[in-house]
Formats: C-alpha cells, sequence, structure tokens
C-alpha cells in the first residue's frame, strides 16, 4: 500500500489549514483555532501522557523524544519542555515547514521529513520515548506495522513507547477480507470524503492481536492497553504503551 495518497493529502491540508488538520474539533476549520490555545493543547496532552507512563512504574529517561507524525508541532513543542532533545518527523514538508515557524525551542528541537515506511534517518537505540497519537490510523496497515517496528528499533534499552491505533477484526493478506478492507478504506472512503468537499484523510486499523504480535517481534514489552474512544465503540481506538 502506496504512501503517496497520504503524503498528497497533507501537504495540501499544510497548505491550506494545518492546525485544523492536526487537531480536528468542530468550529476550528477554515484556520479558525487561535495557535496559542492549540500548542496549549499540546502541553495539556503530554502532561498527562507523562503522568501516566510515570503511574505504570516505568522509569522515563529524559534526554530524546520522538514525536512521529509530528505535523505543525503541536506536541514536539510540549515535549521539548520536558526532554533535552526532540525530533518531530512528518510526512508533509508543508507542515514541517509550519512546524519549523513555530518553533520555539531552537536546536533542542528537530523537525524532519519522511517519505519511506522506514525511519532510517533516525539511529538506533537513540531515543528514550516515543510517542505518537491520531497518526498510524490515517496510513495503510503495512507500513503502519512497518513504523511501530521501527520504533522500537529507535528506541534505547528502557525506552517507551506510546502509541495510539484503531482497533478491528484481523485479517489474513490476499483474503476476501483484506479485499473488501481495500475497497472501503482505500478507495470508497475516499469518494465520500471528495463528494462532501473534504480532504480524502484516509482512516485504518490494525487488530490488537496484531499489535501484540509486532511489538514481541520488535523486542519490546506490551505494558498496557487503553480505550480512549466512545464507550458505544468499545475497544475500536486504543492507545498502546510498550517498553523495550
Amino acid at each position: 500500500m502506496s504512501l503517496a495518497t497520504v503524503k498528497k493529502t497533507f501537504e495540501e491540508y499544510g497548505r491550506d489549514d494545518p492546525l485544523y488538520a492536526v487537531l480536528s474539533r468542530r468550529g476550528m476549520r477554515h484556520n479558525q483555532w487561535d495557535p496559542d490555545e492549540f500548542f496549549r493543547t499540546g502541553v495539556r496532552e503530554i502532561g498527562e501522557v507523562l503522568q501516566y507512563v510515570e503511574g505504570l512504574g516505568l522509569p522515563l529517561g529524559r534526554q530524546q523524544a520522538l514525536d512521529f507524525g509530528c505535523g505543525v508541532g503541536r506536541l514536539s513543542q510540549a515535549l521539548a519542555d520536558h526532554f533535552e532533545q526532540v525530533v518531530g518527523v512528518d510526512i508533509a514538508e508543508s507542515m514541517i515547514e509550519r512546524a519549523r515557524q513555530y518553533n520555539r525551542h531552537g536546536d533542542r528541537v528537530e523537525y524532519l521529513v519522511n517519505t519511506t515506511d522506514s525511519l532510517e534517518r533516525l539511529d538506533t537505540a537513540s531515543f528514550d520515548f516515543v510517542y505518537t497519537n491520531k497518526t498510524l490510523q490515517h496510513i495503510p496497515p503495512e507500513p503502519a506495522e512497518a513504523y511501530v517496528r521501527e520504533f522500537f528499533r529507535v528506541l534505547r534499552p528502557g525506552g517507551v513507547a506510546v502509541f495510539q491505533v484503531p482497533n478491528g477484526r484481523p485479517y489474513r493478506a490476499g483474503s476476501l477480507r483484506a479485499w473488501l478492507y481495500n475497497v472501503r478504506r482505500l478507495h470508497l472512503r475516499r469518494v465520500w470524503k471528495i463528494l462532501r468537499g473534504r480532504p480524502p484523510v484516509e482512516i485504518h486499523y490494525i487488530a490488537r492481536e496484531r499489535i501484540r504480535s509486532i511489538v514481541d517481534e520488535s523486542g519490546g514489552r506490551l505494558v498496557d492497553v487503553v480505550d480512549v474512544g466512545k464507550r458505544r465503540k468499545r475497544e475500536k481506538n486504543l492507545r498502546y504503551c510498550a517498553a523495550k
């Protein structure tokens, strides 16, 4: 599955309505976000996530953190209040350009464009913390799985990854269910979005058991899984915490 359509969609968003693309709240479309309030949401989110990790009894180094799918830097700017160095990675050059404009931490925060399903520009065992939220859900399953594996490659021993991805029914490659998945997620949804006059953002999922296998195979240890979705959709949207 190609990342080209994902890149195209978020390049357009990054040029036209970047803050809404990152945090799509009602009433904030068409550049209605106040930047100060937008970045305050990142401060609150990172504070809550770090408190959550500490509550699990996981000692967390504070040297370097990775913000995967950084967009305009909402979370990487907040991470820089807690870590010596932060790297933000995004597929869209337009988003990275905005992130650099919003950067208030100088060379303590670095922003990189990454358009492949690897993080080869990042050194092995170089990060204490990897965080991503509302990013993997926009990436087709195969490259999304590759990114999860990369999280554990770039983590130091004892490092922690917290990542969110929707959950769904497992399927085998080449099966009828896999074919139906691709038709619905890669084609019909895009057409429906275009007809409604909205950017054709993809929404994908990876089955919970598949995530567990990937973490194990990558040398990680799954510590906790939290349902962060709506109550009426039980275990449809999960946040994973894993240590290396």
